[in-house]
């Protein structure tokens, strides 16, 4: 039938639409992502409602409308279940899938993108979501071509100095001392932390229950591979600044307790 295909896809966000539909943004590998509608799938009696919720892996057969494609069956692969259990493993899915949503433009084919979404969220079930969202957020940087130059200054070239090195996402990784002072916002970091980021970019994630980063380097991690993913975007994501909140609400309100 003209108009009729099926894909595979991940559902990256979901938006309630009139009396009963949704639109879903659907990731897939080869045609980049689609938005399409699932009409009446917030009837109880829909037998599309398990297969169109967020970060639902399932397979699609879909109709190309005028504006936007429909949803007429989809059959679930991947719940990924055990996320929607734990808030910290299921925020962390949400930011990962919000990463891959701005990265990949519509229509365009991202099966590395698709590849590594998929990949990541399995080992959010059972791997340490802090190490899983690290490794996701250095191989994405390096599937959208902006690794940074952490073995040598990104400025000049020279041999990067002893102790803590100058980071500056605006010049595209470590700096020497002489260059540090003509760039803007900068980190200070480990050669501990960019070690383990060029490992992280090159291993996408497997392995993550090998490593064993000190409280230091995980830190340095969560501060400088968040701001260089966001400094290249361009923006802020959301899911990130929600994590943040519910962890300044949670240490504040374990204050008070205690």
């Amino acid at each position: 039938m003209a108009g009729l295909y099926q894909v595979q896809g991940i559902v990256l966000s979901t938006q309630d639409f009139r009396e009963a539909d949704r639109i879903l943004h659907i990731l897939t590998p080869n045609r980049g992502k689609i938005t399409a509608i699932a009409k009446g799938v917030r009837k109880a009696h829909s037998n599309l409602r398990s297969g169109t919720q967020r970060l639902c892996l399932a397979r699609f057969l879909l109709y190309d409308g005028r504006s936007m494609a429909t949803v007429t069956q989809c059959q679930v692969e991947d719940f990924f279940a055990p996320l929607r259990a734990d808030l910290e493993r299921l925020l962390t899915a949400c930011y990962l899938a919000e990463i891959a949503d701005v990265s990949v433009p519509a229509g365009q084919a991202s099966p590395e993108m698709f590849g590594l979404l998929r990949r990541s969220l399995g080992l959010l079930v059972r791997e340490n979501p802090h190490l899983v969202a690290r490794a996701f957020e250095a191989r994405a940087i390096s599937v959208l071509g902006f690794a940074p130059r952490v073995n040598l200054c990104a400025a000049c070239g020279a041999p990067l100095e002893e102790g803590l090195i100058p980071f500056a996402p605006a010049a595209g990784g470590a700096l020497c001392s002489r260059c540090s002072r003509q760039y803007g916002a900068q980190y200070r970091v480990s050669r501990e932390a960019l070690a383990v980021w060029r490992n992280l970019a090159s291993m996408g994630g497997s392995h993550l229950s090998r490593l064993k980063l000190s409280p230091r380097c995980q830190r340095e991690l969560a501060e400088i591979l968040p701001a260089y993913l966001e400094y290249y975007l361009d923006r802020r994501l959301k899911s990130r600044i929600l994590m943040e909140q519910i962890r300044e609400d949670a240490y504040e309100y374990g204050t008070r307790k205690n």
